[in-house]
C-alpha cells in the first residue's frame, strides 16, 4: 500500500484512492477538500474573463495550486 501525503495541506490520505479521495494534478497529490478549495479558487478566478480559453484556464490552474503548494 501506498502512502499519500496531500502537497497542500501536508495531511496523510488514509486509504487512499485517485480520483475517490485524492487527485493528482500537474505531478501534485491533493487530497478532496484541498482539491474542492482548488476548483473553487480556480472557478471565481476565471469569472472575471470575459473570453474563456483553456489555455488562461490551464494557467490560473497552474498559479493557484504552485501558489496553494508553496505556502
Amino acid at each position: 500500500m501506498t502512502a499519500i501525503v496531500c502537497d497542500i495541506c501536508k495531511k496523510a490520505v488514509p486509504a487512499a484512492r485517485r480520483e475517490i479521495n485524492y487527485f493528482t494534478i500537474l505531478d501534485k497529490d491533493i487530497c478532496e477538500p484541498c482539491h474542492d478549495e482548488l476548483k473553487n479558487e480556480t472557478k471565481q478566478q476565471m469569472r472575471t474573463h470575459q473570453i474563456y480559453t483553456f489555455k488562461d484556464y490551464y494557467d490560473v490552474l497552474a498559479r493557484n495550486l504552485k501558489q496553494m503548494t508553496g505556502r
